[in-house]
């Protein structure tokens, strides 16, 4: 659990001004977000929605449209619609569902700037420039749900936790859920869930599991879908958190089919073995630096951005890291000018559909960071057939293609915020102009991200969208396809 209030930083001004090497692959958005802004969601269209968070209205989003050209850093804002009144959430489950037409927020850490753990929810249902949200209760007889967990499983089905429960429910439809298997530890609280490439779910515990290896502390779990039910996975090297506190950090399913997983209040990294189901050590990350809740995010070339901080919920002398896969080691990143004055716990990152990397901490300044180049060969989606004749206003075009949903959701936090962005997106270039369109994707056959998956997404062309010959591209987690030409109309 963490405080909500920000400390006053009267340098800050002066930290934002140091030059550091390699500072220049951050860069600030031209346009400032409208207000305050923290979690991050991925819109179908290729827009990105902002909740608007600490220091704001929590009712409030707000979205972010790339220009002509599909850059975000020169994006423009425009309102994402506010939720039901009395429902003002801090730290809450989050998922964009297949439809691509609606998204689900449930529960909350805080409500309305008290800490409730609330059970309350909304439901968007987002359409060109409109954004509709209403109510959305929770499951049958829950009495929390607060800053718990979510994931949308490779069935599509979304998945939530309670937070001070053992329970989970799947999401049936509006106001509905169904119960789905009680993970073996205590409870979910301060956990998170990891989509895994066999389709399965992994969660580190963060209580002693009597359930798993003799009462284990160094205890993960595994979700399967098709029989709702956990079982014990395999012990981490290390105990990952601190029975004071029980936080625990990012966890990011990566490209050489491990998952990095950072330590709570605890300066330790493991890293996950799907195929062996076995964990081994990760660096640990130097200066006491920790990640008791903070935010990590998938490079297209591999590497893993990380933001760290020593001290529990601490402010002051935050650093970026990225992890490299390689060579299993956790070398200081180029760091924002927002991080050093920070908490890792304020932090969000967001691969974006140009692979650069979103970044937010409660304020109206956001950041883009902008990796070192190179792509994962193994991760590049491939189209294997679309019409290639199409017409503005069209809907329920089907693209077919290999791991269009990425190999990764890309980015993690912990139980506080999900904002994955495994989806096919759909990306137009005018050959002519060079200007960017994105279609609307939705009803994907599968959102597995095994390796090699062949699948479907349906795509819905803007109704503007100027006739001409165009390059096309399935985007997922910020790596393009292959491109194949289709002309309009």
């Amino acid at each position: 659990m963490k405080s909500i209030t920000r400390l006053t930083m009267a340098l800050a001004l002066l930290l934002a001004m140091v030059s550091l090497a390699g500072a220049q692959s951050w860069t600030p958005l031209t346009n400032p977000a409208p207000a305050p802004v923290g979690p991050m969601l991925q819109l179908r269209d290729g827009r990105i929605l902002f909740h608007e968070d600490q220091g704001g209205n929590a009712r409030n989003w707000w979205v972010l449209t790339p220009d002509a050209s599909g850059s975000y850093v020169n994006g423009t804002w425009s309102s994402g619609g506010s939720m039901q009144a009395g429902y003002a959430p801090f730290f809450f489950g989050s998922q964009t569902l297949l439809d691509g037409k609606t998204l689900v927020v449930e529960g909350g850490e805080y409500n309305n700037g008290q800490a409730v753990w609330t059970t309350l929810g909304s439901r968007l249902t987002y359409s060109g420039n409109s954004f509709t949200w209403v109510s959305n209760a929770p499951p049958a007889g829950w009495s929390t749900i607060g800053d718990a967990q979510s994931v949308l499983l490779a069935n599509g089905n979304y998945m939530q936790a309670n937070c001070c429960s053992k329970q989970n429910a799947i999401y049936s439809g509006p106001n509905s859920w169904t119960p789905t298997g009680n993970v073996l530890a205590v409870r979910n609280d301060e956990s998170g869930f990891t989509l895994l490439p066999n389709n399965k779910v992994l969660a580190v515990d963060v209580q002693r599991n009597a359930n798993c290896f003799n009462g284990s502390t160094k205890s993960s779990e595994l979700y399967d879908q098709n029989t709702g039910t956990w079982s014990c996975a395999a012990e981490t090297p290390v105990q990952l958190w601190l029975q004071a506190d029980q936080e625990l950090g990012a966890a990011v399913m990566m490209y050489n089919g491990k998952v990095l997983q950072f330590g709570g209040a605890v300066s330790a990294t493991a890293v996950y073995d799907v195929a062996s189901n076995t964990w081994s050590a990760g660096p640990t990350p130097p200066g006491g630096q920790q990640q008791a809740d903070g935010p990590a995010a998938l490079e297209p070339n591999g590497k893993v951005l990380a933001m760290l901080s020593p001290g529990l919920f601490q402010f002051g002398a935050c650093q970026f890291f990225e992890y490299d896969p390689n060579t299993n080691t956790l070398p200081a990143a180029a760091n924002s000018p927002q991080c050093p004055a920070d908490s890792s716990f304020v932090g969000h990152l967001f691969t974006l559909p140009t692979g650069q990397i979103a970044s937010t901490d409660f304020d109206t300044a956001v950041y883009v960071y902008t990796p070192a180049p190179g792509v994962v060969a193994a991760a590049v989606p491939t189209i294997l057939a679309s019409s290639t004749h199409l017409k503005p206003g069209s809907v329920n075009n089907l693209l077919y293609g290999k791991q269009l949903n990425g190999l990764s959701e890309a980015n993690g936090y912990g139980d506080d915020y999900q904002g994955p962005v495994n989806f096919p997106l759909v990306r137009l270039t005018n050959t002519s102009t060079g200007n960017v369109y994105w279609a609307l994707t939705h009803d994907d056959s599968t959102h597995s991200i095994a390796p090699g998956t062949v699948m479907y997404t349906k795509f819905d062309l803007p109704a503007s969208l100027p006739n001409g010959t165009y390059k096309l591209n399935a985007v997922a987690a910020g790596i393009s396809s292959n491109t194949i030409t289709v002309s309009i109309p």
